[in-house]
């Protein structure tokens, strides 16, 4: 009985750390990922945006968010969403969930905090705003590679400013 037993305890260790090994698999993909996004912190892409007079995108997530790796494994490993997104705007990723403390517009407070203060109502949130830190508008849910660009190019070529999204769409398939 007891050899039973240890038997079964070795196989649920194994078990378990195949597990682990796979879910540090996935993670260390999606870090890949981003790793094509030249991602700085609250405070530093904030003076980046004012002094480089470029807008914000705000990438707001959370760690167990199926659709938020789902994004950042397909959408921001995209090179032309990478290319375009590093050359339009200055990017930023907040963690929904966290307590870690981050500066913006000269207000201490904790990532948390900050996504709950610019909009962010689930998740993945694609937040952009302009230079000085005001909202543009906020793009909720996963967003693949092609309607993310064309959601890029609409705030970045300030289309938003003249026209409504379903008018844009059309203007760029005439």
């Amino acid at each position: 009985m007891k050899q039973i037993h240890l038997v079964v305890t070795v196989l649920l260790i194994a078990v378990l750390g195949f597990i682990a090994c796979h879910e540090d698999e996935r993670e260390s993909t999606a870090l890949q990922a981003e790793s094509k996004i030249a991602w700085k912190d609250v405070e530093t892409a904030a003076n980046t945006a004012l002094s480089d007079n470029k807008k914000l995108f705000v990438y707001v997530h959370t760690d167990w968010c199926s659709w938020c790796r789902k994004m950042e494994q397909e959408t921001f490993s995209s090179d032309n969403v990478s290319e375009y997104l590093n050359d339009k705007f200055v990017p930023v990723h907040l963690d929904a969930e966290s307590q870690n403390q981050v500066v913006f517009n000269g207000q201490r407070m904790s990532e948390q905090d900050l996504a709950a203060t610019l909009g962010a109502q689930g998740y993945p949130s694609n937040i952009f705003l302009t230079s000085n830190g005001e909202t543009i508008t906020i793009a909720p849910g996963y967003l693949p590679p092609d309607r993310f660009l064309k959601v890029l190019s609409f705030i970045a070529d300030e289309y938003y400013k003249n026209m409504n999204w379903d008018d844009y769409l059309e203007h760029i398939q005439s």
